[in-house]
């Protein structure tokens, strides 16, 4: 395990990494164009994008897959005895990994509902504005996972640089 775990501390970097990214990234550039487009438009371009096919495997990948990295690798750092500050860093990502499963069971029905809703302004712009409320909590809790995992990469590594061991 203890040979596992940089490998499975570094896969989970690199997920984390992109999961933080594609979340910012959608809660600063997407989301808020929806106030420039218009509610129909923007539901238009959800049902075109995360409620297509490529768009349900992605987010299911991006949820369940960071959720099960995390804990996968918490469960890894906890039996290779790494430092505790690290095992302790690793925990939160997973904590906070699982929490974004549990804040997507309030944002999913809102953007199913995006999906299948009429093209009436309001009623979207009411769903849409719900779903954002749920999806910056989640995008938070995705860069907390983030940095967590970060700083736990990094004082595993100053830990090993200070008794001399290979990273």
């Amino acid at each position: 395990m203890k040979k596992l775990f940089p490998f499975s501390l570094s896969l989970t970097v690199v997920f984390e990494g992109v999961r933080a990214g594609a979340g910012t990234f959608r809660l600063l550039l997407d989301l808020p164009a929806r106030f420039q487009i218009g509610p129909v438009a923007f539901a238009d371009f959800s049902r075109a994008t995360d409620l297509s096919t490529r768009g349900i495997i992605f987010y299911s990948l991006y949820g369940l897959g960071g959720a099960l990295l995390t804990a996968a690798t918490w469960v890894v750092a906890s039996r290779a005895r790494a430092p505790r500050s690290v095992r302790l860093l690793v925990g939160f990502a997973s904590a906070c990994s699982v929490t974004v499963l549990l804040l997507t069971t309030q944002a999913a029905p809102l953007m199913w509902r995006v999906g299948s809703a009429a093209n009436d302004p309001a009623a979207l712009a009411d769903l849409l504005q719900r779903f954002t409320f749920w999806t910056t909590l989640r995008v938070g809790c995705v860069d907390l996972s983030f940095l967590a995992i970060v700083a736990a990469m990094t004082f595993l590594v100053l830990e090993r640089a200070r008794v001399g061991e290979a990273v």
